[in-house]
């Protein structure tokens, strides 16, 4: 996190998979077409602690392996509150742009992914000896 902050506030990009289901206690549930997905709370947390704007970049496939299209658009406002990020009202701010983005061109979207399923839970750390 430190070095994702640090290179923020450089001026430096960082990516995330939003819609990457991620581990236990670091999201919360959110719609994603009309069902709750457990959702990354870290894009809203970076945004805010290094202000931050947030975009949308993703990689159009072209056809007969012809390369990709990169598109990038600016995130159509702010994540959360300005002051206090609401985690569950950036989730829900990702996955509508997630949606928004999908329908657009629904055949580029990696629909095998289980966006459903329940975070992982790690594994309980033994005590030092």
């Amino acid at each position: 996190m430190k070095q994702l902050i640090k290179a923020l506030k450089a001026g430096h990009a960082v990516g995330l998979l939003p819609d990457q289901v991620p581990p236990a206690g670091q999201g919360v549930w959110a719609p994603f077409f009309g069902r709750d997905a457990y959702t990354m709370t870290l894009s809203a947390r970076l945004a805010h602690t290094a202000r931050t704007q947030v975009v949308l970049a993703w990689g159009e496939r072209l056809p007969w392996g012809r390369g990709y299209l990169v598109h990038v658009r600016p995130l159509s406002q702010a994540l959360g509150e300005a002051l206090a990020p609401d985690p569950v009202r950036a989730a829900q701010q990702i996955n509508q742009a997630m949606e928004q983005l999908v329908r657009e061109c629904p055949r580029q979207y990696l629909w095998s992914y289980d966006r459903y399923k329940p975070p992982r839970v790690s594994p309980p750390t033994a005590p030092p000896a």
